[in-house]
């Protein structure tokens, strides 16, 4: 086995994290993303050591980026979920009227969806992040060998991904965001009945001005807990290791 067949069977197998990666939040080509990419890219590619190109080359690669596309969109909940529930904070909280473009993600987002985004992205790479990744992609490999597939896993992975996981997303990220959504809720009842006393008091206007000071306090506060319950969600996210 020469030097070249090891090297052609390496990028072949790039195909398919490379797909994989590019459909999370900071797979973007900005310098965040390409600095984070490559290197994971790089590794997973190691994993089944393949000799040489497959058989049908053509089909092959259509294979592994159909393959790549849907392990994106399943390692993509997570992420997409912590986005939902900032996002939701935001629009409750009055701090969707200040979004801003963050380079690092290449997307339009305000102040609580951005924070949530980054709470998902350090859960990724911290803690039992990246090893559960690593186990993604093993067992990715293992059910779908490069260059073949098998067809039961593969109706398998798009049921779950069409059936349960985009699907429960937003759940996902209404869970992520309840406690914070019940403490603007009470914000809302106190101004409401505050309203009563002082007939002066514009509910509406102020408890705006409410939230955006309670808020920021009670998410720091829920720090460790909401990247536990990330971490929790993303270990969820990556099963796939099926019995055959």
């Amino acid at each position: 086995m020469s030097f070249f067949d090891q090297l052609a069977g390496f990028a072949f197998c790039m195909i398919r994290p490379g797909v994989a990666l590019s459909l999370i939040p900071f797979g973007n080509d900005g310098a965040l993303g390409l600095a984070l990419r490559v290197p994971l890219v790089l590794i997973f590619a190691a994993f089944p050591a393949m000799p040489g190109w497959p058989a049908h080359l053509v089909e092959a690669i259509a294979m592994e980026a159909l393959i790549g596309l849907l392990l994106g969109l399943t390692l993509g909940v997570v992420f997409h979920a912590a986005g939902a529930a900032g996002a939701i904070l935001d629009q409750q909280g009055g701090y969707s009227i200040g979004a801003v473009y963050d380079p690092n993600f290449q997307q339009e987002a305000a102040v609580f969806e951005t924070l949530f985004t980054q709470f998902a992205v350090l859960t990724f790479f911290t803690g039992h992040g990246l090893v559960s990744v690593y186990g993604f992609f093993v067992d990715a490999w293992s059910l779908w060998p490069p260059g073949g597939v098998a067809p039961g896993a593969l109706v398998r992975l798009t049921h779950m991904l069409a059936e349960t996981s985009l699907p429960a997303a937003l759940m996902q990220g209404l869970r992520l965001a309840a406690p914070l959504l019940g403490l603007l809720l009470i914000v809302d009842i106190s101004m409401g009945l505050t309203a009563r006393h002082a007939r002066r008091l514009n509910p509406f206007a102020t408890a705006r001005s409410v939230k955006a000071m309670i808020l920021p306090l009670a998410a720091m506060l829920c720090v460790p807990a909401l990247l536990s319950r990330l971490e929790s969600m993303l270990r969820a996210t990556l099963q796939l290791g099926w019995q055959p």
